[in-house]
């Protein structure tokens, strides 16, 4: 997406870039991003759109975008006088007979690439990915425009301050196993954020093959072919889960002292079940509570066993997990 801003909004985001990358002219600026200092200059004073991807996304909000346009937007308006030309040259009958040749084989190519596309579920990375899709994520098949157009988006939320850090940490896993980093949208209104990334092979491949629902999320399960991996593999999806739909707090002792519990909540009984069912077998006391839809495990030795076998990637949990850790470390040595 490129945008159009108004004067003071260039003015502002200039100035902020230089700030956070500590250059003082703009000049230098372009050296530190490694982009021409004739189209900083562009962009700067106007003259070009200004892509999104160089504003921080904490900043955008505070901008004035007077227009917005996609990012091939000029190959379109280049495309259509081209085609202009071809109908000129060839007349409208061979341009169409083209078209539909093209159109032809272009189905096929797709589908001969959704039908190649693969994944290696053994492969912990994207086992962590699918657990944070099971807890917070969700696939949507959308049809944009008047021309059918559909939008194939995986997404997986937040909240829009305590998961940023988390939602970097995914977005790194995106781009290395799927090679798509996506993007992130914030929704200030509800203090949430959405990991949004479009895949289409990708979609089917969790939809097929491991049965992920598009659009409503129901009767959520850990596929076979998952469970079948054995601990050392399902941790990770537990993990993901945790991360995205899970808590860590403190409950009070009759004498005053902090017990800390980790808690997975989500309207998932079956697969609740078989989180607890994995737990148990590893040696781990899980309680189930609420109808199956919440799962718990008291104590700071379940705490440890947690920490050591299971684990967490996402700072909010991480933070508070190893203050805790420290303090009753603290208080055994004393």
């Amino acid at each position: 997406m490129r945008l159009l801003l108004s004067v003071n909004s260039r003015e502002q985001l200039f100035d902020h870039l230089k700030v956070v990358n500590n250059c003082k002219t703009l000049n230098e600026l372009a050296i530190k991003l490694k982009i021409p200092f004739k189209t900083f200059q562009n962009w700067r004073y106007g003259l070009h759109y200004i892509p999104d991807k160089i504003i921080p996304l904490n900043f955008i909000n505070n901008l004035e975008i007077l227009e917005r346009k996609e990012e091939n937007w000029g190959r379109v308006k280049g495309g259509k006088e081209t085609y202009k030309v071809l109908i000129q040259k060839y007349g409208t009958q061979e341009i169409r007979k083209r078209q539909s040749n093209g159109g032809r084989n272009a189905i096929k190519n797709l589908r001969k690439k959704l039908k190649d596309f693969d994944i290696d579920i053994s492969n912990i990375r994207f086992l962590e990915f699918y657990g944070a899709l099971l807890g917070d994520g969700w696939l949507s098949k959308l049809k944009i425009n008047s021309k059918s157009k559909i939008l194939w988006l995986i997404g997986i939320s937040g909240h829009r301050i305590l998961d940023k850090e988390y939602h970097l940490y995914l977005q790194r896993i995106s781009e290395d196993i799927f090679n798509r980093k996506g993007y992130v949208k914030e929704r200030p209104k509800y203090n949430a954020r959405e990991l949004q990334i479009g895949h289409r092979a990708l979609l089917e491949f969790l939809n097929r093959r491991l049965n992920f629902p598009i659009g409503l999320k129901k009767d959520l399960k850990l596929p076979k072919q998952i469970v079948e991996l054995g601990f050392d593999y399902s941790r990770f999806v537990i993990r993901g889960l945790f991360d995205t739909d899970g808590s860590f707090f403190f409950d009070k002792t009759p004498v005053g002292r902090p017990y800390p519990i980790i808690s997975i909540h989500m309207h998932a009984p079956v697969l609740l079940s078989q989180v607890r069912e994995i737990l148990v077998k590893e040696g781990f006391k899980p309680i189930m509570y609420h109808k199956g839809q919440e799962i718990k495990l008291k104590g700071s030795i379940q705490l440890r066993k947690w920490m050591d076998k299971v684990g967490s990637s996402n700072p909010k949990h991480l933070n508070k997990i190893n203050a805790l850790v420290a303090q009753l470390d603290s208080a055994t040595a004393s």
